[in-house]
This record gives structure tokens, sequence and C-alpha cells, in this order.
């Protein structure tokens, strides 16, 4: 477990480079990061899974300019981690994979916190190299750079430790201790993602005039989802 959580330490480092510091070549996105995830813990085709569901969730959310959405690689992280050895030992039925993702989006909001006092210190690092500059210093600006790579990176490192540990302590140590049909209560949460998913993406809709038929929309398909279960 151990050398796991230390490959994805470096895995994770770059991801979250790759989110606004460096690359941006979408390395950090969430079915990329959960799929790299489940192929370390054990089981690429659980972390797909749930990486597929959270790139939905968090598609249309990108941390472009300023902007600071929520943390998908970190949700990603936690959530490839806690699928890949869910699906080693307990399994991942309905129910612990609805838990996962609903865990994984609380994990987006920590690491939402983490990135914004992150940018604060960098914007810091750019006010002193400014100072630096001015006084003459010809390599302010290298090491100002260096220092804010080497600020995203080991944060990022930090996090992707902090995710993947929390992912697999939660499978081993917390759905463990559900059994099969305390678990499959936990699936009737189900459709609530479609209405998750839908407040993501309305959330950056700036169109007033398509809010009556996106409700409409969005209730039909939560009906819908409802009618299938219930049929099943």
């Amino acid at each position: 477990m151990a050398w796991r959580i230390l490959i994805m330490a470096v895995l994770g480092g770059l991801c979250y480079l790759d989110r606004t510091a460096a690359f941006q070549v979408m390395l950090h996105r969430p079915l990329v990061v959960a799929s790299l995830t489940g192929a370390v813990f054990g089981n690429f085709a659980a972390g797909a899974q749930i990486g597929a569901v959270l790139e939905l969730l968090y598609i249309a959310r990108l941390p472009v300019g300023a902007s600071i959405p929520p943390d998908d690689t970190g949700a990603a992280l936690f959530g490839g981690a806690a699928a890949a050895t869910g699906a080693s030992s307990i399994g991942l039925d309905p129910g612990s994979f609805c838990a996962i993702l609903l865990l994984s989006v609380s994990c987006a909001e920590f690491g939402k916190f983490v990135d914004r006092s992150v940018r604060r210190i960098n914007g810091r690092i750019a006010h002193l190299t400014l100072e630096s500059v001015d006084r003459g210093d010809a390599v302010a600006v290298e090491n100002g750079l260096l220092a804010g790579l080497t600020l995203f990176a080991v944060s990022g490192m930090a996090l992707a430790i902090l995710f993947v540990g929390l992912g697999a302590a939660t499978s081993l140590h917390l759905l463990s201790r559900f059994g099969p049909e305390s678990r499959a209560q936990f699936a009737a949460l189900l459709p609530a993602l479609p209405l998750l998913g839908a407040a993501s993406v309305f959330s950056c809709s700036r169109t007033e005039r398509t809010s009556p038929a996106f409700y409409l929309t969005m209730a039909g398909v939560f009906a819908a989802t409802v009618i299938f279960r219930w049929v099943a």
C-alpha cells in the first residue's frame, strides 16, 4: 500500500501542476486521474467508472483565469483509490459506488479551499519577485517561477497523498463496516446524481431564457431514473 501511495504522490503532483501552473494537457481531468489511480491500486476499470461520472459532474468547471472551481482532480484521486480498493475487497456494488461519489464531491470542496490558499501564497511570491526585479536582481524572475512551480507541485503531492489515503481507508475501514443490505440502501441516493450534475452545469450557465426548459429536462431525467430503478 505504501508504494502505491508514493507513486500517486508523484503522479498527483504532476496532475496538480497540469491544472494551472504547467503543461495543461488535460492530464488533471477526472477521467484520466481516476483511471490512473485505479490502475495503481489494482483495478483500472473501477477507477475509470468513477472517473467517467466525475468527468460529467465537473465537465463545465474549468480553472480558467482567476476562476477557482471545485478540485475535481482531488475528487478523482479519492474516488479512484476508494473504488479500486473497494472492488478488490467488498466489491463495487451500486450502494458503494454512490457513497464514494458523494464523498468525492466533499473532497473537491476541500481541495478548492486549499487551492485558494495556494494561489494567495503564489501571489505573494509574484509580488516579492517584482520587488526584487525593481532592485535590479537579474535572476528574480527565474527564481520566482521555480518557487511557484515548487509550491504547486508540493501542495499537489500532499493533497494526492491525503486523498488517495482517505479513499483507500474509506473502502477498507468505513464501507466494509456496512453489510450488503446496508450498502444497498446507499443506492437510493443514485437518482440524486443527475440533479447534482445538473446543478453543476446550471451554475455555469448565464442564459436565463432557457431556465424553464432546463428545469423541465432535469425533472424528466430525475423522474425517469426513479421509474427505471423502481421497475428494475
